[in-house]
């Protein structure tokens, strides 16, 4: 991973997880594995977190009794998710690593499932990135792999009026904050994925509506509501194209 969080820890906390934000990114990815994974989950797993951060999805696969590897860039963030995995008693359930993914040894066996979210935004070559996790999947295991979508930032720049980042193509972070470094088109990755073998299961935007509110009907509206129609409109467009994150369920191929 490009970035590492520590000097920005409790910034990306309270930011990506806060409030109905948080519980509307939870709840679409919880639906999507859900639905694609189905029985699979009832099972025990071999999970990679990678770029896991604190491990808030994580943490629900352990609690169905999934093993986790977590790995992160961030040694705040490893520390952090080692306490809240302990304060749940779900510790047992749980590998830490504090390094970059690309510089993890190959598994001495494949996982079940992959989780990928919001790193490959920050990554420069995430094509690379893909296919190193690509091959530490067992055939017909999954990915979920999520990425902040370059639509979204760049409809938000517009309706903020911030023409001249939109007509300069500056719509990506600094490097110094929050905002990604390499948002990325939707298609450009389903594409790709397609291309090296992958079976594409399932396809959402995340928080399609939600981040378009204004700040006082968003306190005005509950939480389930909102949470209700973003699951709605997450897989239908135009609305799915606009979310803030896609989300992509994918399927490595069977062995032959």
């Amino acid at each position: 991973m490009d970035r590492n969080f520590d000097d920005l820890a409790l910034q990306f906390s309270q930011r990506i997880y806060s409030g109905t934000k948080g519980s509307v990114r939870l709840a679409v990815l919880e639906r999507d594995l859900q639905e694609v994974m189905g029985d699979r989950l009832a099972q025990p797993l071999r999970v990679l977190d990678a770029g896991g951060g604190e491990g808030q999805f994580s943490r629900k696969l352990a609690q169905a009794g999934h093993q986790i590897t977590l790995c992160d860039h961030s040694r705040v963030m490893v520390d952090n998710a080692r306490q809240a995995a302990q304060a749940e008693q779900l510790d047992q359930h749980y590998t830490f690593i504090c390094d970059a993914i690309q510089r993890l040894p190959a598994p001495a066996h494949p996982y079940d499932l992959i989780l990928c979210h919001a790193v490959l935004e920050w990554v420069q070559d995430w094509q690379g990135l893909l296919a190193i996790l690509q091959g530490w999947l067992t055939p017909g295991g999954y990915l979920s792999l999520m990425f902040y979508n370059r639509h979204s930032t760049v409809f938000r720049s517009l309706v903020r009026g911030y023409f001249d980042r939109v007509s300069n193509d500056q719509v990506q972070g600094s490097g110094k904050g929050l905002t990604p470094l390499y948002p990325l088109e939707p298609d450009r990755v389903v594409g790709f994925l397609a291309e090296q073998g992958w079976q594409i299961d399932c396809q959402s935007g995340v928080r399609v509506f939600h981040d378009y509110m204004h700040k006082d009907i968003q306190s005005r509206r509950s939480a389930e509501d909102i949470i209700a129609l973003e699951k709605r409109f997450s897989r239908q467009e135009p609305y799915r194209s606009l979310g803030r994150y896609y989300h992509v369920m994918a399927r490595q191929a069977e062995s032959s």
